[in-house]
């Protein structure tokens, strides 16, 4: 009789303990739906606002290789992606204005050698001409004291002492002649020195600049994805070449300005594109607000701006330069645990509850089953 009566006495505890459970998990499940609705409606109401929620671009220093001259593109040696090395050849040009202006310097060069051979001849000449007259001209000199005293006592005839006085005043006169050319001279040949040294180095610094028409990478980096092509006319200053980028990479993000709280340097966030997910850390929170690139942009809204903040990045990151990423907040300090995540493990602690909840109600009733034994 006792064992008839345990069965039925049984059923209704183990309903009570299902009934239990049940109605905690439901509890548990219409706390999380409320919450979850009225997350939505705060994340529609202010979107961004509770959660960080930003857009990025995955960078690299960018380096210009343009030519500093006007030029025609002979040839490209390199394509899109290539990885250079400092100092490689990216392309080899030519420029008719620098082969010109080259050439001009040239010549510009051998009429200033030439000139400063014809003064260092001339100087030469001088050197040994101007003793020779020195000597004529004192020759003269004492020539015509002489007659002058001889005149004196009636001894010589006027036309004898006109012409060694003319005699006398022509060698003076190329004396002093030879003179001033010499200086003339010294002081030109000072000029032209100087001319040559400035054309020696203007022709060099040219050629330095020119460098037969071969442009090398100035850093080692990966080269953009845009390249001129070979027949292309460039401007100095305006056409680049190549673009190489260079350095680690980091992400430039574009914090919305609906977000309500503060970002601070050291923290660790999650950037995420085309399935992949790395964790960055805040290096620079730069003071400066920017447009969001086009990309990033909503045809059906207002042109968005935000902070710009520079996030770091591990350094076996695969990320492609310019691809966009999603910057996104950490979870109690886990970058890689999600909001799917955290509602499973949410699941599991309730159902793990109302397992605990039924086996306690069980081990209850088999100990009152004992007693009533």
């Amino acid at each position: 009789m006792m064992a008839t009566l345990a069965a039925p006495a049984g059923a209704p505890a183990q309903f009570r303990a299902s009934t239990l459970a049940w109605r905690r998990l439901r509890r548990i499940l219409v706390a999380i739906v409320l919450i979850a609705g009225a997350g939505g409606l705060g994340l529609y109401l202010i979107p961004g606002g509770f959660f960080l929620n930003a857009d990025g671009l995955v960078l690299r220093q960018p380096i210009s290789v343009s030519s500093p001259y006007d030029a025609r593109i002979k040839e490209i040696l390199v394509r899109p992606g290539d990885s250079v090395a400092k100092g490689q050849t990216i392309a080899i040009v030519e420029s008719p204005s620098i082969s010109r202006s080259l050439a001009d310097l040239s010549a510009q060069r051998a009429r200033i050698s030439t000139r400063l051979s014809e003064l260092e001849a001339r100087q030469k000449v001088i050197a040994q001409l101007l003793p020779i007259a020195e000597e004529s001209a004192n020759h003269a000199r004492a020539y015509l004291d002489e007659l002058t005293k001889a005149g004196a006592k009636g001894l010589t005839v006027s036309r004898s002492l006109q012409e060694i006085s003319a005699a006398h005043l022509a060698a003076s006169e190329r004396v002093i002649s030879l003179k001033a050319e010499k200086e003339s001279l010294g002081s030109q040949l000072t000029s032209n020195k100087l001319a040559l040294d400035e054309t020696n180095g203007a022709f060099a610094h040219l050629q330095q600049i020119y460098q037969d028409g071969v442009i090398r990478a100035p850093i080692a980096g990966y080269v953009g994805s845009t390249v001129a092509s070979a027949g292309e006319v460039l401007s100095p200053g305006k056409d680049q070449i190549a673009q190489i980028f260079a350095g680690k990479s980091f992400v430039l993000a574009f914090m919305p300005e609906s977000y309500l709280f503060d970002v601070e340097l050291g923290e660790s966030v999650s950037v995420k594109a085309r399935g992949k997910t790395v964790t960055g850390t805040v290096q620079k929170i730069l003071p400066v607000t920017d447009s969001l690139p086009p990309e990033f942009q909503l045809p059906s809204k207002a042109r968005n701006r935000g902070q710009v903040v520079r996030i770091s990045l591990p350094e076996t990151t695969q990320f492609a330069v310019a691809e966009k990423v999603r910057v996104t907040g950490c979870f109690l300090n886990d970058c890689n645990a999600g909001l799917a995540s955290m509602v499973r493990s949410l699941f599991g602690r309730s159902s793990g509850l109302a397992k605990n909840d039924l086996s306690q109600t069980r081990t209850t009733e088999h100990a009152s089953e004992r007693a009533s034994d």
